[in-house]
């Protein structure tokens, strides 16, 4: 459910017809390479004009389920029925929020259309500090409106663009005062049995979670399942199970008018300078233009996207990934047209003159220019040469908070595949671990040992 962007650029130019038959072995081999190597346990699939050119299955942790948690993908199926609700003339764009929920700060100029785009402002409720610690609660809708109510506004709406969560769970009420049905309900006649999607539902208790996959975390040696997050917390931002065959036939279907209008299709694309567009992301892929999707709820992560020109499909579902989706994604579509990829060494650094992983153990405090204050993270343990990283609560240091995986690149080097960022840890003059260069891109941040 956090930010995650799909923005995938390769700098090729063009198609090439994939009509080498060995293909399908070629992607097989890569992605046999990446579980064999602890990087990806899920499921594949392409599909070109709605018919399926490759599937493939490399779930470590079967339970004879090829159903996955999809995150914030179900925000394409909160999309599409506040799309049908507008062209049945109940709804419009122009909607102002305070119609339905005056108590949310700015709600008398935030409309329906800039919580379609993350152009509203609103706090983003998962960035809650107690989420991960109390995720596995079941809330009520008054729950989450007052987490939601209780936020800071990121932004005047309309004045920029931040991804929040909110702005598809407050839709997701919408709809339901509206239509005087659930979410699910909804979901199940406008989408799912509209068009056939047979193992597709929103997860609506903790009794339903034996009928899909449980999603784990690798701590760089082994792998532990993962606790769940109740699906009354992600509701409509990301309730919905599915597969990788039910989510190609969806976007098959919407890219092909079964869903809405051709009207609400071209505004669903119209993407801001952020590429995000009314319940889809841009997806630049190959030189042709497409639209989709990603998400992650607890260790699940997922990714679905469609290039119209071409009525291609990708999909690929994770209950354990231990590299970017991206990179899989760039893998898979690489084997299939032909292109040159570079496959990732998963070696890990190895040295006689590294010191332990213990001595890393602390509380950091991460400053902007050694000025102003970010925050506080913990380093922990994790497997033979690697380190978890956490969020830090100086008032309750004994909840739970979400961990990242860093693996060993250097003696004092780590690198943080998720946020693509590189850890320099510094020592003093007796060899004691003092701070952290953070450098993320062009920008470095300067962290201080406190504990």
């Amino acid at each position: 459910m956090k930010k995650l962007c799909f923005l995938i650029v390769l700098n090729v130019f063009g198609f090439v017809s994939a009509q080498n038959s060995d293909y399908k072995k070629s992607i097989d081999s890569l992605l046999n390479y990446f579980q064999e190597n602890n990087a990806f346990s899920g499921s594949v699939m392409l599909q070109k004009n709605g018919e399926t050119v490759y599937k493939g299955d490399f779930n470590k942790f079967a339970n004879n389920s090829d159903q996955y948690r999809i995150g914030s993908i179900t925000k394409i199926f909160t999309a599409v029925v506040v799309f049908q609700l507008i062209e049945e003339g109940k709804l419009s764009l122009d909607t102002k929020l305070n119609t339905y929920f005056p108590a949310i700060k700015n709600s008398e100029i935030i409309t329906i259309g800039s919580m379609l785009n993350h152009t509203s402002g609103i706090y983003n409720y998962l960035e809650w500090e107690d989420y991960y610690n109390q995720k596995n609660k079941n809330y009520t809708r008054e729950d989450l409106l007052k987490i939601i109510q209780q936020g800071k506004p990121d932004f005047k709406p309309e004045k920029d663009c931040s991804y929040s969560n909110s702005n598809y769970t407050l839709l997701g009420f919408i709809i339901e005062d509206i239509t005087k049905k659930s979410y699910a309900e909804n979901v199940k006649a406008r989408i799912t049995n509209k068009i056939g999607l047979q193992n597709t539902y929103c997860e609506t208790s903790e009794t339903e979670y034996s009928k899909r996959n449980n999603s784990y975390l690798f701590d760089g040696e082994n792998w532990s399942k993962e606790s769940d997050t109740h699906p009354s917390f992600t509701f409509s931002a990301g309730n919905i199970v599915s597969t990788t065959e039910d989510l190609s036939k969806l976007m098959h279907a919407l890219f092909n008018g079964n869903l809405v209008s051709k009207k609400s299709l071209e505004q669903m694309e119209k993407t801001n300078a952020t590429a995000f567009g009314y319940g889809f992301q841009k997806t630049p892929f190959y030189g042709k233009i497409g639209y989709g999707h990603t998400g992650r709820i607890d260790e699940f992560r997922s990714g679905a996207a469609y290039l119209t020109e071409d009525q291609f499909s990708i999909v690929i579902l994770t209950n354990g990934t231990n590299v970017k989706l991206n990179e899989m994604v760039v893998a898979v579509a690489s084997k299939y047209y032909q292109k040159k990829y570079k496959t990732p060494d998963f070696t890990t650094y190895q040295s006689k003159t590294a010191p332990p992983t213990e001595i890393y153990n602390g509380i950091y405090k991460a400053k902007l220019a050694g000025l102003i204050t970010l925050g506080k993270f913990k380093i922990t343990q994790a497997g033979k040469n690697h380190l978890f990283i956490e969020m830090y609560n100086e008032d309750e240091n004994e909840k739970e908070s979400r961990k990242a995986l860093l693996k060993r690149r250097g003696d004092n080097d780590f690198y943080s595949f998720e946020a693509g960022a590189e850890l320099q840890f510094l020592l003093g003059k007796k060899d004691e671990v003092t701070g952290i260069k953070l450098t993320q891109g062009k920008q470095s941040i300067n962290c201080k040992k406190v504990k």
